[in-house]
């Protein structure tokens, strides 16, 4: 990482070594009254590596400090024991067998979440799940002894995805909370720079939104991108939290934590799919 922040302050000096040798050249060749023209050579020169910079913080300041909603995440009510709560993400969209894995063995825990409904993948089904404490009891003492980490959290998973029972958005049982997560559509200059998505929680038997997070992320600079790991978006946000940062505010209870919601993260998807 040193050596190519060194090549990059390297390029950098270089740059602007060309830039001020251009600058001069044109100064002493133009007459008086076009020595404008070189100046604006020489802003074209250093605005050139750094104008997704400049736009995206500009488009950033706007979206973030200016544009509704304000604030960009706020919780009216932490709720507990939600017992049940129906996921609808509109993002990936659903939830493939991996990423129910995934939400069961981070929100399941058969005290203050009994029943959980997630869309599938395209939105074609709901998938339903549920358990109760003595469930999880029996469970823990089914895998008992399992010492890995992964592996036990997946034969948790495995043991609750057998309650599984598929159902469409009409026919699914009422839920008491729905999360949604969805993409906001930014106008198409300002998605070039920046993505954006929102996600909601919603009281079923009001109707009312409780909570609610909207997320700016911005690409990777072009003098800065991602040598590492090829990601598009910086995954710090320019304003709003993660998913799952977010959701487990809202409902404050803490099972077992793993730090997503997907097998595969916002970033790849993303970088596959826009």
């Amino acid at each position: 990482m040193f050596l190519l922040s060194i090549i990059i302050l390297g390029g950098l000096a270089l740059y602007i070594f060309i830039a001020q040798y251009v600058y001069r050249a044109l100064k002493e060749e133009l007459p008086q009254k076009k020595k404008y023209i070189a100046k604006i050579v020489l802003a074209v020169f250093i605005l050139f590596p750094v104008y997704d910079i400049v736009i995206t913080n500009i488009l950033g300041v706007y979206y973030c400090l200016l544009a509704s909603p304000h604030p960009k995440t706020k919780i009216e009510k932490k709720v507990e024991y939600p017992i049940s709560i129906y996921w609808e993400d509109n993002v990936y969209p659903g939830f493939s067998k991996e990423d129910r894995e995934l939400m069961i063995i981070n929100y399941l825990d058969g005290v203050h979440l009994k029943i959980m409904a997630l869309n599938g993948p395209e939105n074609k089904k709901v998938y339903v799940y549920h358990t109760t404490q003595e469930d999880i009891k029996k469970i823990r003492k089914k895998i008992r002894g399992i010492e890995n980490v992964i592996t036990y959290n997946k034969a948790f998973a495995a043991e609750i995805m057998k309650t599984e029972k598929i159902y469409t958005k009409k026919t699914m049982p009422k839920t008491n909370y729905t999360v949604t997560f969805n993409e906001v559509k930014l106008p198409s200059f300002a998605r070039k720079f920046l993505y954006s998505d929102e996600t909601k929680v919603i009281e079923n038997s009001t109707n009312k939104v409780i909570a609610y997070n909207r997320r700016i992320m911005h690409f990777f600079y072009n003098i800065l991108p991602d040598f590492v790991g090829g990601r598009y978006y910086d995954p710090d946000a320019i304003c709003g939290g993660s998913y799952f940062w977010f959701t487990h505010r809202v409902f404050n209870y803490k099972p077992i934590e793993v730090s997503n919601n997907h097998h595969i993260g916002l970033n790849n998807y993303l970088y596959k799919n826009i």
